[in-house]
């Protein structure tokens, strides 16, 4: 992929999402919020693809892939009022979508649309996909953009859970009531290291933990250390009440973190 490539993908992106501009500020306030998450995932795809020593060209094409991750939350936003994917469409073949009809990616290498295709369709599935048909370099720059697409989320979040109540926005807790208490089952999911499932969540507290949970999907050395770095899991866990469940978590998450960052091995294309 050349700079120029790159270079147009920015500006039809930016005109693209000018067009959901709305004087409604629920609307207005979310739209930004994509726009700005879509900016610092694009940051954060550069910062480990190059701690993994990817070259010039494999750091736009991931770039590429950062800035199209979630094209389909604009429309699913102004559309369905949610980013909740099982109340409206999902937001990921919602933007490959896009991308089809507009047919912005044929000026690429059949190889390079494929894969930003490709992480685009998969960036959002509980688990990464295994199948024989998935090269080594389409799985490498999904792991990518789903470590990168978490970080975010996770430091966006943990900085919501800061705010005053009346402040924060529901729309990130998919409108979830807050009542007391969490899923057992849930609880039991995140101390068998395993992501849990939005469809099994019932309240703010169930969302915490599912997000909490996402540390289990993270690929990369560099993501391992920026998560113990900067502390968004204890931010999270300190939003919540301080029962004993919570502190088994709180536990098991501390120590989950430190054993990926002493013994995670490099992932290479």
């Amino acid at each position: 992929m050349k700079k120029e490539d790159l270079d147009f993908f920015k500006k039809w992106f930016l005109d693209y999402v000018d067009r959901f501009s709305s004087p409604e500020a629920f609307i207005q306030e979310n739209i930004n919020l994509k726009i700005e998450h879509t900016a610092r995932v694009c940051e954060n795809i550069l910062l480990l693809a190059k701690a993994e020593n990817v070259g010039e060209k494999g750091c736009r094409l991931a770039e590429v892939i950062a800035l199209f991750h979630d094209l389909g939350r604009f429309e699913q936003f102004m559309k369905y009022r949610t980013f909740k994917d099982s109340e409206s469409e999902n937001h990921a073949l919602l933007g490959i979508k896009i991308l089809e009809n507009t047919g912005i990616l044929s000026r690429l290498p059949p190889r390079e649309k494929v894969l930003i295709l490709k992480a685009v369709e998969y960036h959002n599935r509980m688990e990464v996909p295994e199948c024989t048909e998935i090269s080594r370099e389409f799985l490498f720059y999904l792991k990518l953009i789903r470590d990168a697409d978490k970080l975010d989320i996770l430091k966006f979040i943990s900085e919501d859970y800061q705010k005053e109540e009346e402040l924060r926005n529901p729309a990130l807790e998919f409108n979830m009531p807050d009542t007391p208490g969490f899923s057992r089952n849930i609880v039991a999911d995140i101390l068998n290291n395993r992501m849990v499932k939005l469809a099994d969540t019932k309240n703010r507290n169930d969302i915490k933990l599912l997000r909490l949970s996402w540390v289990f999907d993270i690929s990369f050395p560099e993501a391992f250390s920026l998560l113990k770095e900067c502390g968004y899991l204890e931010t999270i866990l300190d939003s919540m009440p301080e029962t004993e469940e919570v502190q088994i978590v709180r536990r098991h998450l501390k120590s989950y973190l430190k054993n990926s960052i002493e013994t995670r091995p490099e992932i290479k294309t």
